[in-house]
């Protein structure tokens, strides 16, 4: 059977949603998350588009790139299960560097969470690990640090916060964090003392899977208790009844080998992963 890659259409809809369904381990398989993007590519610059379809006309694969400001990136790139190992991935990225070429662009980039080999077979090197680790809550003892105290924080606290914080900067950093999660997880947002502040830690509760809370913010008055302040947080997400949580490096005061020695592993979860910047140089 051959194929040939063609510019991407409105009418594809259907077989790009239905291709992301059974293709994508990560959350690009959702149908309403690539549906909507789906739909704001097509609203813009379609150039770099392109679905890969079979001598018969079934759209068997696709790619969702852009280049713009000097380099190229690739969104998302998925070949239907039944075709997969026949060279079509490579055909796509393909039609995207070509059409980076002719602009003059000489970069591609994309991240991936598991298709890294995918990207190197291509010629594509990795420049950048975005680590997330994940800690499993079920069957392990989960306690607070001896000697701290934990409570939710309320509008009354936000000004000891303020003077805890300090630098505006990391002020409205906090803040954002904090009205993020003030409606659903309000719970999630606490202060840690030990006679004074030690701490403040924000979490939230994923939005596809309810199991998992995520680190969102992190400050401790002395960065060798930031450890402290997260396993009160992790507490807080075991009291729950929630399965994992996880938290995206870097974390100022937290360090992978302490995270590592703790029992924390690499994500892998469809919903939390370790990303990978990937890049190719064009000749």
């Amino acid at each position: 059977m051959g194929y040939r890659i063609r510019q991407m259409r409105p009418s594809d809809a259907v077989a790009v949603v239905r291709i992301a369904n059974q293709a994508f381990l990560e959350t690009a398989r959702l149908t309403s998350l690539m549906g909507r993007r789906f739909v704001q590519r097509m609203k813009g610059d379609r150039d770099c588009l392109f679905v890969a379809e079979s001598d018969d006309g079934e759209v068997v694969g696709f790619v969702i790139g852009s280049c713009k400001g000097g380099r190229a990136t690739i969104g998302w790139i998925a070949v239907h299960p039944g075709h997969q190992g026949r060279g079509i991935g490579g055909m796509l990225l393909e039609a995207v560097e070509g059409k980076a070429m002719e602009r003059g662009i000489r970069v591609v980039e994309t991240g991936t969470p598991f298709a890294r080999t995918f990207y190197e077979k291509y010629g594509y090197r990795c420049v950048e690990v975005r680590r997330s680790m994940l800690l499993e809550l079920v069957g392990r003892e989960i306690s607070i640090p001896q000697g701290l105290g934990i409570r939710v924080i309320t509008l009354h606290d936000l000004d000891e916060v303020m003077d805890l914080i300090g630098d505006e900067g990391e002020w409205l950093r906090f803040l954002d964090a904090y009205f993020s999660a003030y409606g659903r997880d309000a719970e999630k947002a606490i202060v840690v003392s030990s006679g004074e502040l030690v701490g403040v830690a924000i979490g939230e509760t994923d939005e596809v899977c309810g199991e998992l809370v995520r680190l969102s913010y992190l400050f401790a008055r002395d960065e060798g208790r930031a450890m402290d302040v997260l396993s009160c947080l992790v507490y807080v997400a075991s009291a729950r009844g929630c399965r994992w949580f996880g938290v995206e490096l870097p974390v100022k005061g937290v360090t992978e080998e302490e995270l590592e020695s703790q029992g924390w592993e690499d994500a892998k979860l469809p919903f939390l992963w370790t990303r990978y910047r990937m890049r190719r140089e064009l000749g």
